[in-house]
């Protein structure tokens, strides 16, 4: 494929962000991370740009994060076509390999099938690939068909949760798009006083600021708020367009009124709105199969299951040595990462 050019650059011009940004709006499957600007709010490291580029203009395209002598791409490549898919991969590993690095990573956002199959098999003829069977190697979700009458889709809600929309409905809850800054300020706050209240890690109030803003500004989602008879925010879902698929990223809801079904309903009215627009599916974005009756994510789990969607797998993470033990080497530095920072310095230092 002489006639295809792989780019990468630290920095893009506008010309090329137009381009990238028009090219991932037409693909079919176009994950949140691989969005420009995104990366930003939620990672620390450091990001190249690659795309693939051909006589009629952009081919594949990629976010690559990069963190000591290891690299990752989240739900990339955003390449609908198998083939440029395979070479943008080569192309990424060969780049890698000859810049000194020891592992790649890639989480692809690409459903399991004969298309992933094809993809597995030929980029095992050429690199070191290692799968693992474990939930951060292995993307699993729950997905509604959106060509489904609502009517069909509604009966697939488990009993609890039909009754829960119905209550809903009775208490009087309006759900409304976020569009003033006092609806964000309003969500922002119950997001934190949730996440406090549950104890959870989430996200700080800061990047939720970060990535509503991002959200609204660049049109890639929507955010739908839950208010009571007074006009009161009780809630708040965040949701990502995805290509195809609407993606459920956040929710919070205040834990002073845990009496009312508040997510139940922000879903149920999300699921009519973007099947009205036109999205073929609602993607729940995440199923945790590893998770034990005692973890709270099995409790979502149990949440998410109760809208009836029907569960779907992506391709498996590619584990990639670009030297021999590169994989091996990656795992001991994450362990030094959850361990003593001084342990990981002296690792660096001694690898360098």
């Amino acid at each position: 494929m002489s006639e295809v050019k792989a780019v990468f650059k630290r920095k893009l011009d506008d010309s090329e962000i137009r381009l990238i940004n028009d090219f991932c709006s037409e693909a079919s499957y176009y994950a949140l991370e691989q969005a420009l600007g995104f990366p930003e709010i939620i990672y620390s490291t450091r990001i190249t740009y690659f795309y693939l580029a051909g006589e009629k203009g952009i081919l594949s395209f990629a976010q690559i994060n990069e963190n000591f002598r290891f690299a990752h791409i989240w739900f990339g490549p955003v390449c609908d076509d198998i083939e440029m898919a395979i070479e943008s991969v080569l192309r990424i590993a060969d780049y890698y390999r000859t810049k000194g690095f020891w592992y790649l990573g890639i989480q692809p956002y690409r459903k399991s099938g004969y298309e992933a199959d094809y993809i597995e098999y030929s980029l095992n003829k050429h690199l070191r690939i290692t799968y693992l069977y474990t939930n951060d190697n292995t993307k699993s979700s729950l997905e509604i068909d959106l060509g489904k009458s609502l009517d069909e889709i509604f009966g697939r809600f488990s009993k609890g949760h039909k009754s829960a929309v119905s209550k809903a409905i009775r208490s009087g809850i309006t759900i409304q798009e976020l569009k003033t800054s006092a609806d964000l300020e309003n969500f922002v706050r119950i997001y934190s006083k949730m996440r406090d209240y549950r104890e959870i890690r989430g996200h700080t109030t800061d990047e939720i600021k970060k990535i509503c803003n991002y959200i609204l500004k660049n049109g890639h989602g929507s955010i739908l708020l839950a208010k009571d008879f007074d006009s009161e925010v009780i809630g708040g879902s965040i949701f990502a367009f995805q290509g195809l698929s609407v993606r459920y990223l956040i929710s919070a809801s205040d834990p002073s009124r845990r009496e009312l079904p508040v997510t139940h309903y922000i879903i149920y009215r999300a699921i009519e709105q973007f099947k009205e627009s036109g999205f073929r599916y609602f993607d729940f974005w995440g199923y945790n199969h590893f998770a034990r009756p005692e973890e709270q994510i099995y409790q979502i789990n149990k949440f998410k299951k109760g809208f009836g969607g029907y569960y779907i797998f992506l391709m498996k993470k590619m584990n990639i040595s670009l030297v021999p033990g590169g994989f091996g080497l990656f795992r001991f530095y994450t362990n030094l990462r959850k361990a003593k920072p001084g342990n990981l310095s002296a690792f660096k230092r001694q690898k360098s």
